[in-house]
């Protein structure tokens, strides 16, 4: 799909990611991490700062996608919580319910690219979503 995303121009473009917006340093400070992420997934990433974490949505949200968060420079994910806390099925399908509509509702908030190794970053500016994603995995974490 990304392939005809790109030939056809129905991607999503976002403005650059500039210098001078505070969540510039941010980014870069959990950079390395992130890189080893897109690395690892090989797809697109959407980063939702946070105060105590970094929320990656990753994927095609709403429809398909997975969590991870970058969290003191570490890379957790939804799978190795669900599996170490022994979260059941039923449980771990309402957490990514909830995400799905916290992110849907927020779909029209403010949103920046930057590069990424050979991808592009999304970074979602978005108090509400943040808000949202971080009492999501509170209660889970």
């Amino acid at each position: 799909m990304a392939f005809f995303d790109k030939l056809f121009g129905t991607k999503k473009s976002f403005a650059a990611l500039e210098p001078d917006n505070p969540i510039f340093e941010y980014i870069e400070e959990i950079k390395q991490p992130l890189e080893s992420l897109a690395k690892e997934t090989k797809d697109r990433l959407e980063v939702v700062p946070a105060d105590k974490a970094a929320y990656v949505f990753i994927g095609k949200p709403p429809k398909m996608f997975g969590l991870a968060w970058v969290q003191d420079g570490k890379v957790y994910n939804l799978k190795t919580v669900a599996k170490d806390r022994k979260l059941s099925p039923a449980k771990i399908q309402q957490v990514s319910e909830n995400l799905r509509e916290a992110y849907k509702r927020s779909q029209d908030d403010t949103r920046y690219s930057a590069p990424l190794g050979d991808q592009e970053l999304v970074i979602a500016s978005s108090d509400k979503l943040n808000q949202e994603v971080t009492r999501i995995m509170e209660k889970i974490t």
